[in-house]
Formats: C-alpha cells, sequence, structure tokens
C-alpha cells in the first residue's frame, strides 16, 4: 500500500465522496467535510484490502479500481462473492454489527480507496441520519441480490449464465454502457467484466462448465462470442432460458 501527497488526496477523497450513493444526502460543503476525515488507501493488483476473519475497524469506499470480495468454502475453495466498483462501499457489516470481516477484499486492478474509521463514521450518522438510511439501503439491495443468486444456484449453469448475461449493461458502438432502448439491432453487445475464472466462481460452477454454458447458448443462436465480447443475438431466446427454469 502507499500514500499520496496530502493535498492532492483530500481533492480527491472530496470527489470520491461525492461520486458515492451513500453520502448522496448530503450538502457539498457536508460532504466535502466528509472528504476531509477520509484516509487514503492505495493498492496494487493483489494485495489485499482486509483478509478473512479480520477486525478492520473500518469502512472503505472505492474510488477508482476494483475490489473481489470472496469467502472460503468448506472444500478449501475460494468463491467470489461479488466486486466492487467505483462508488461502492465495503465493511457496512463489520461497521454495523462490530463483528470481524466474513470476506477477503482483494484489489484486481491498481485501486485508490477513501477510508473512514468506525469512530469517524458513528460521528457523521449521528449528524446525518440520511447516512444510515442508505447504509440499511445498500444492504437491503445487496441481501435482494443474494437471495436472487441463491436461488438461481440450483438452477442449470446454462441458466445462470443466461441470467448473468442479461444483467451486464450493453455495449453502445462507441464502447460505452448504455441501456437496450439505446441499441439497434445488432448492437447488443456485452463485455465480459471479470475472468471466466472469477465469473465462474460467481456463478457457484467451474470455469470449463461457463464455456460449455456459452458453447450450448452459441449453438442454440442465442449468443455469439468473440473472446470477452458477449453478443446477445437473441434477448428474448434468453429470457426465455431463464423464465422457464
Amino acid at each position: 500500500m502507499r500514500t499520496l501527497p496530502l493535498r492532492a488526496l483530500h481533492r480527491d477523497e472530496v470527489s470520491c465522496v461525492r461520486r458515492v450513493p451513500l453520502f448522496s444526502g448530503l450538502t457539498q460543503d457536508q460532504q466535502d467535510l466528509v472528504g476531509s476525515l477520509a484516509r487514503p488507501m492505495v493498492l496494487a493488483a493483489g494485495e489485499l484490502v482486509h483478509g478473512s476473519g479480520e477486525r478492520t475497524h473500518q469502512l472503505s469506499v472505492v474510488h477508482s479500481g476494483q475490489i473481489k470480495l470472496s469467502r472460503s468454502l468448506p472444500s478449501g475453495h475460494r468463491r467470489l462473492v461479488r466486486v466492487v466498483g467505483p462508488g461502492q462501499s465495503l465493511g457496512e457489516h463489520g461497521f454495523l454489527t462490530g463483528g470481524s470481516t466474513l470476506e477477503e477484499a482483494e484489489a484486481l486492478a491498481d485501486a485508490r480507496l477513501c477510508v473512514f474509521s468506525h469512530d469517524a463514521l458513528a460521528d457523521l450518522m449521528a449528524e446525518h441520519p440520511s447516512i444510515g438510511v442508505q447504509m440499511l439501503r445498500n444492504l437491503g439491495q445487496r441481501l435482494a441480490e443474494a437471495e436472487r443468486r441463491l436461488a438461481l444456484s440450483t438452477l442449470d449453469v446454462d441458466v445462470r449464465v443466461a441470467d448473468f448475461l442479461l444483467e451486464q449493461p450493453l455495449l453502445r458502438r462507441s464502447s460505452q454502457a448504455g441501456t437496450r432502448e439505446d441499441l439497434q439491432d445488432g448492437d447488443s453487445r456485452v463485455r465480459l467484466p471479470l475472468s471466466k475464472k472469477d465469473i465462474a466462481s460467481m456463478l457457484g460452477t467451474t470455469p470449463e462448465s461457463l464455456s460449455r454454458a456459452l458453447a450450448r447458448l452459441s449453438d442454440d443462436g442465442l449468443i455469439t462470442v468473440n473472446a470477452d465480447v458477449i453478443t446477445l443475438r437473441d434477448i428474448s431466446g434468453l429470457e426465455e432460458v431463464v423464465i422457464r427454469a
């Protein structure tokens, strides 16, 4: 981990706070104050924010890069739980419960985080209850997503893969993400956001099974695979795969 010049850091931490839903209910002046309380953390790919079972006494917000959260299974394998990107936070469970971390948090690529101590965060929430409300909303959304994935985990790999592809943002011709309504026929493409190994881990399968599922969906005329870019040739057909399950 590395530190940066204080003057540059304060500017970055204010920018980090302004893009985070957790602090969206605050005025700009209040967000600037929050930014002044943040401690910077800079990591290289592969470095850990924390290990599983640690008591960190901090909540982190991702300013740039990605952090993957994974848990150890009884078999000894690790399963990817989720990936935290810019504007998203990690560590709420430890703050709300006082317990240790549930997952290992590792930088997928070079990353910059804004870190808040539990004491500083508690003071902020006492003065600005909207922060606590937004934190509970975030956790509620994650719980709903976890329940959806749990329901899907009992279904065929093809169903899980089809659902995952439908959840990804589509690419515009300019390679920027858009909505399906913004795209013309032939433009319905998505980019796999992670390696196939990590996607397989998140979906509770193996890289080999993931590749076979992509091949079957391709053979059925639903998708075309070109490295990490997937063309969704028949979105209705993909949705039908999920609905039929």
